[in-house]
């Protein structure tokens, strides 16, 4: 089918009826509403199966070799398509620590926002973006990331141990914990001066909502629970802690059923005690 045609089907096609036609005949990436994560943990798999890891690895090493800009899930691109909401959020916090930044990626996989964003971010002796993945990803992090300002850890404790960080990004990652809340708790606990969320599931009305998340074999053949979050409840974690600095559309789709849930990236930054 030609781009002419296509792009006139779109203009004809109102979205929520295409949105229709993707989940009546298209791959189904989420099902289900299940009643509690080990639930839907038992109908799928999870993130650190070798496969995964091996084919992540062997796109970044790609990257570093220079011969793909940046890779997303093992696929490898050929132009660094910066997400402008997100690399505005880094670029933000940059300014506001003097023009240094600080990272703690938590879930990076082995950099993958990194390297995509690299070259506009500041330079080497003013960065610094440290990766928490779990024991496989670390291992595979340290052995790609000789020469660059990336470092690798296995908790978020290790790393801050390590020396403070400015801002702790959760790109793609918070719905997939079992306990995204915890989490939060803890991250805010730690007294981190920026949170930095990207491709979060966000909705409105609706109670928060757990599904299975199936990946397409032609990525690699995976399964994992995922969180959909109610907008309003998510937000009032942080209430009278952070405060909501900027607000973005983020690139993920989340196709569910017969809808999509928006995805969102959120820039926080904690208020200052008085």
């Amino acid at each position: 089918m030609s781009a002419a045609w296509t792009n006139s089907l779109r203009r004809l096609v109102p979205e929520p009826l295409r949105a229709g036609l993707r989940a009546a005949f298209g791959w189904r990436w989420f099902e289900g509403n299940y009643p509690d994560w080990a639930v839907a943990q038992a109908a799928s798999g999870g993130y650190d199966r070798e496969e995964i890891v091996a084919r992540v690895l062997a796109a970044t090493r790609r990257v570093k070799a220079g011969e793909a800009a940046f890779e997303r899930d093992g696929v490898c691109f050929d132009e660094p398509l910066p997400e402008p909401g997100l690399l505005a959020a880094l670029q933000a916090v940059a300014t506001a620590s003097g023009g240094s930044l600080r990272v703690l990626d938590f879930g990076g996989a082995l950099g993958t926002t990194y390297w995509r964003h690299r070259a506009a971010l500041p330079p080497a002796g003013g960065l610094r973006w440290d990766v928490v993945e779990q024991a496989r990803w670390v291992e595979q992090g340290r052995e790609v990331a000789a020469g660059t300002p990336l470092r690798f850890f296995a908790t978020v404790g290790e790393a801050e141990a390590d020396g403070r960080h400015d801002l702790l990004l959760a790109s793609t990652v918070v719905q997939y914990l079992p306990e995204p809340g915890a989490a939060i708790d803890d991250w805010m606990a730690r007294g981190f001066p920026w949170l930095l969320f990207n491709n979060l599931p966000l909705h409105r009305g609706a109670p928060d909502r757990i599904a299975v998340q199936r990946v397409p074999p032609s990525i690699y053949p995976a399964s994992y629970p995922v969180w959909f979050f109610n907008r309003e409840r998510f937000l009032e974690r942080f209430a009278g802690r952070y405060d909501v600095v900027s607000e973005f559309a983020a690139e993920a789709v989340w196709p569910v059923g017969w809808g999509r849930y928006p995805s969102t990236g959120l820039l926080l930054r904690r208020r200052e005690a008085r």
